[in-house]
């Protein structure tokens, strides 16, 4: 084993030992490099700055971890890992002020992309949420830009589905150590983002998810973006911990509007309210404020994003049974909410997410407040 591989194992071992950042800046501004630190004399890492637990982690990896034990168990995983030593270590990651000293990767291509944005939302993910996700993140992804995102049911899977089926790179981050991915469910989806991008963690295989590894999981989101896309979110949703990660990192935050009778909306429309995040209201201002629109892209958005398909096109025939209900008590002149509610014998909340829905598909247009009418 070669000197390089021996460094990069002891990395792994302290990593494992529980070390997070704030310990690996200690040992190498006191000892120079992890290897050195790795070599010193036992009792010497409290005069490192280490606190006690971790000063009882750096002691015990030193006595028990075997190198080559590691790496064959990494290459059996076929999991590669980045210290902040290599050049592959994403740049922007290295901004953040809690960057992970180890990433554990498994996938073919990144994590790193010159263009990336983080994509993030509820996992009781609507109708309205499902549409809005869908056609954002197909612009962006097939304006070539890479989604990050968490591997989560909800607004996280439909990103990263769209990423796939564009044949563009997204980047899944889990809360948990790289070999297991969680939810189970989405263990194809995690198939298919290796394929065409990369799965990452902070944690060494056999880590199991816990629920306080997902906050922390979170800021590895933002930090891995440029820019960060929340797509509803209720007030307690792991998004708006995503979110304010990226504003405490200088980074761009953007937020759909929804409905205020909706609470997967409370969040989002909260931030846009109270924490500076830009309200995008289409896949093509979204672009825009990505700088994405050159000729290209505002071809490929000119039918697939920012422009719906209204009724003649067919669209209507795709509606889902809450949104063709709708339709149908529009059908002869315009009504206010409460009365669609009413008439389809609906939750106001459920109108409401279905009228943004078809609004934002060119299905239905508002007439004064809270009253729509079906377009022709």
């Amino acid at each position: 084993m070669v000197g390089k591989d021996i460094e990069r194992a002891q990395w792994v071992a302290l990593r494992r030992a529980g070390l997070g950042s704030e310990s690996f800046r200690c040992l190498i501004a006191y000892y120079g490099s992890i290897a050195e630190a790795w070599e010193a004399p036992s009792g010497t890492a409290r005069e490192a700055g280490l606190r006690a637990q971790y000063v009882r982690g750096f002691e015990r990896a030193r006595r028990e971890f075997a190198p080559e034990e590691e790496l064959e168990a990494l290459e059996r995983h076929e999991v590669r890992t980045l210290t902040w030593e290599d050049e592959a270590y994403p740049s922007l990651l290295q901004e953040i002020p809690q960057s992970p000293p180890v990433l554990f990767v498994r996938g073919s291509e990144g994590p790193q992309f010159e263009q990336s944005l983080a994509v993030v939302g509820t996992r009781r993910v609507t109708a309205y949420g499902r549409e809005v996700c869908e056609q954002f993140c197909g612009a962006v992804a097939r304006a070539g830009v890479a989604i990050v995102s968490g591997l989560a049911r909800g607004i996280d899977s439909i990103a990263h589905r769209m990423a796939v089926d564009a044949g563009t790179p997204t980047v899944a981050v889990l809360a948990g150590g790289i070999d297991g991915i969680y939810p189970r469910e989405n263990e194809g989806l995690a198939e298919r983002v290796m394929a065409h991008g990369c799965v990452i963690s902070e944690y060494p295989p056999g880590v199991k998810t816990r629920s306080d590894y997902f906050p922390r999981r979170n800021r590895i989101i933002s930090g891995l973006a440029r820019a960060t896309l929340v797509i509803e979110a209720g007030t307690t949703s792991g998004a708006l911990h995503t979110a304010h990660h990226a504003l405490e990192q200088n980074r761009e935050v953007f937020a759909t509007p929804g409905s205020v009778f909706s609470q997967q909306s409370v969040g989002t429309n909260r931030l846009i309210r109270e924490s500076g995040a830009k309200l995008v209201g289409s896949a093509e201002e979204l672009c825009e404020e990505l700088n994405l629109l050159s000729i290209g892209t505002q071809l490929s958005l000119g039918e697939a994003a920012s422009t719906p398909p209204g009724p003649a096109a067919g669209a209507a025939a795709e509606t889902s049974t809450e949104e063709g209900r709708v339709l149908h008590w529009l059908e002869e002149g315009p009504l206010h909410v409460d009365e669609v509610a009413r008439r389809a014998e609906m939750p106001i909340e459920a109108v409401t997410g279905a009228l943004l829905t078809l609004e934002l598909r060119g299905l239905v247009r508002q007439q004064g407040p809270l009253t729509y009418l079906r377009t022709r």
